[in-house]
């Protein structure tokens, strides 16, 4: 795996990034859903692969992605770089 600097941080983060968006046993939008089991599986490959940057959002199945990519991720969150972004108030109603 390449890894590059993350701007002036002094963090080295890989090339490939692994996306979060379908972290969600409640399903988003049109992205789709995994089961957790599925998720560890991912997560598990991605960091064995040597990728140790991973994307998620609040707005993804409304908080549970970043959740459920911590409980994936184990005592190997302290290894990995995590970016997450915010948008707005979260409803339900108007995903």
């Amino acid at each position: 795996m390449e890894y590059r600097n993350l701007g002036s941080s002094g963090l080295k983060v890989s090339v490939i990034c692994l996306g979060a968006m379908t972290f969600t046993e409640k399903g988003w939008r049109s992205a789709g859903s995994m089961s957790f089991s599925e998720i560890k599986r991912v997560v598990d490959y991605a960091v064995d692969s040597g990728i140790n940057f991973f994307d998620t959002a609040d707005i993804y199945g409304f908080g549970e992605s970043e959740s459920l990519l911590g409980k994936a991720l184990g005592n190997k969150k302290n290894d990995v770089i995590i970016a997450t972004k915010v948008r707005g108030v979260m409803d339900e109603k108007d995903p």
